[in-house]
């Protein structure tokens, strides 16, 4: 009987588990609706939050094919407008991602805050 028992708790603890989880993030261009940054960073993929009308941080430095997602937790829309790149508006608790194929350095701004900038090198 214990051994049941015991079998019982390990299948709805795996089944949990298996409901729970969330696919990696895509690569390209992307908006989504989203409180959290993708699961999984690794060195292919960084984050930039978006608060208080600035970009933090306000300079990445990622390899050559990673993507940076930029999450707006601010309390209104933004956009990251650069040189072949342009979300377009997103609004709070929305994520913008980009995958940077080239090595350079992208500087780019919130076309709607035009004092907000920030820096992609990709190396």
């Amino acid at each position: 009987m214990k051994n049941i028992l015991m079998l019982a708790i390990l299948a709805l603890v795996l089944f949990v588990a298996g409901c729970t989880q969330q696919a990696g993030p895509s690569t390209g261009q992307t908006n989504q609706t989203a409180g959290n940054p993708p699961i999984g960073l690794n060195p292919e993929t960084a984050s930039v939050d978006i608060s208080n009308f600035a970009f933090d941080p306000a300079t990445i430095t990622v390899d050559k094919g990673s993507t940076v997602t930029w999450i707006n937790k601010d309390s209104v829309a933004h956009t990251i407008t650069g040189t072949g790149f342009d979300s377009g508006s997103f609004d709070t608790g929305q994520n913008y991602s980009h995958k940077f194929d080239q090595a350079g350095t992208y500087e780019y701004y919130c076309a709607i805050h035009p004092s907000m900038k920030g820096t992609v090198v990709v190396k």
